[in-house]
């Protein structure tokens, strides 16, 4: 029996990227394969910097007003380490991110990114907007799923874990400008990673690091975003956040997910879909750049410790450590159902909620499959900390 018909001809549009960049895409072109759900795009790409370009494609289903519709079923020229050239063909497997839809006012838009018209800030990179399959689609985490796609903004993430170096440095700035903590922080060296610390010290570190810098804070006491957070232990709620500052934040669990994912499509790890000491450090791993400490080494987990921030293998985006070394901490509240909500497919910000945030990615004591990118940890509630958890922050691409 003939497919139904999913979406008419799309009425394609040519967009290039933002001024400062060097890629442009024109003469884009996409419809509907007749007889399937699979949806033909083809674009023209050039770029003066003769660098590889990441190509992504966004659709619109209200004339181009946004652009939400997940599109990651995509094969041919899309994602990393696309050569500039003419009539590059992309397939969108409309059927599979977006079954059963119809609409007139379909849009398709194509950018392409060779990193030199978004300069990272110093010790960040750059992930790009796009959706995402975010979820457990090879094993049985039930709070993992359903699988869904999600669509994440731009943003920028520290390369690397924060180190005791970074941290310090921020922390001594901080306390004499009027900000408490409730740990001083613990690390095994300067470049390793920073541990022994709650979620709340990370959230005011942050906007400590803004101001530090001139940035705006991202985090305030209250939902009236008037009083910078600086003290206490705080409830945060999503209404506390200054989404659109151009300070640094916690990521998000999307956020999170999609870095860490590196590109890369229903697989278990950053880089694919096995693991070993040489990719990253976990419990009983041989990693070849652990310290074994047994003094800082709790009684009853594997004999290891902390690896330097940035030593084991980057992912696809260039982010060291998504798997194993510490945990990190997320913005979100935790709730086993929150994949079964409809309503958080664009730039979730996790439900509402108290007790306790997520943390993702797996520590130097977890088992392999503990690192994997799809799973879900809980962090306690403030105050708590553990020399298993760190953090990275994240920031608005195109802010001053």
């Amino acid at each position: 029996m003939k497919p139904s018909r999913l979406i008419p001809l799309l009425a394609a549009l040519a967009f290039a990227v933002p001024a400062a960049a060097a890629p442009v895409v024109a003469n884009v072109r996409a419809a509907q394969r007749p007889g399937t759900h699979l949806v033909d795009i083809y674009y023209d790409a050039t770029d003066d910097a003769g660098l590889p370009l990441t190509v992504t494609v966004l659709v619109s289903a209200d004339g181009g007003a946004t652009w939400n519709i997940p599109a990651v079923t995509l094969t041919g020229a899309a994602g990393p380490g696309v050569a500039a050239g003419l009539n590059h063909q992309i397939v969108w497997d409309a059927g599979v991110d977006w079954p059963g839809q119809f609409t007139s006012q379909c849009r398709v838009r194509v950018l392409a990114d060779d990193g030199s018209g978004l300069p990272a800030p110093a010790g960040m990179v750059y992930v790009p907007p796009g959706a995402f399959q975010m979820g457990d689609n090879l094993d049985s985490e039930t709070d993992a799923q359903p699988v869904h796609n999600v669509f994440v903004s731009a943003f920028f993430m520290d390369k690397n874990l924060v180190s005791g170096l970074q941290w310090v440095g921020i922390y001594n700035w901080a306390v004499g400008h009027g900000y408490t903590f409730d740990y001083v922080g613990s690390w095994f060296a300067p470049n390793h990673p920073v541990q022994s610390i709650d979620w709340n010290d990370a959230v005011k570190w942050c906007n400590a690091r803004s101001e530090m810098e001139g940035r705006t804070p991202c985090y305030y006491t209250s939902a009236a975003q008037t009083t910078v957070y600086r003290t206490g232990d705080l409830n945060l709620a999503n209404a506390c956040v200054k989404w659109n500052a151009n300070g640094y934040r916690l990521p998000t669990e999307a956020e999170w997910e999609k870095a860490a994912r590196g590109g890369l499509v229903g697989k278990r790890y950053p880089w694919g879909d096995t693991i070993n000491g040489s990719d990253a450090n976990y419990g009983g791993s041989g990693n070849p750049f652990v310290v074994n400490n047994p003094a800082t080494t709790p009684v009853g987990y594997y004999n290891g410790n902390q690896t330097p921030a940035g030593v084991d293998m980057a992912n696809g985006y260039g982010l060291y450590d998504m798997a194993g070394n510490v945990q990190e901490m997320c913005w979100d509240w935790y709730s086993a159902a929150y994949y079964g909500d409809a309503t958080a497919l664009n730039d979730p910000r996790g439900p509402g909620g108290t007790g306790y945030r997520v943390s993702r990615g797996g520590s130097w004591v977890s088992v392999a499959s503990e690192c994997r990118s799809a799973l879900r940890g809980e962090l306690g509630p403030s105050p708590y900390s553990s020399r298993f958890y760190g953090f990275r922050s994240v920031l608005a691409p195109g802010q001053p």
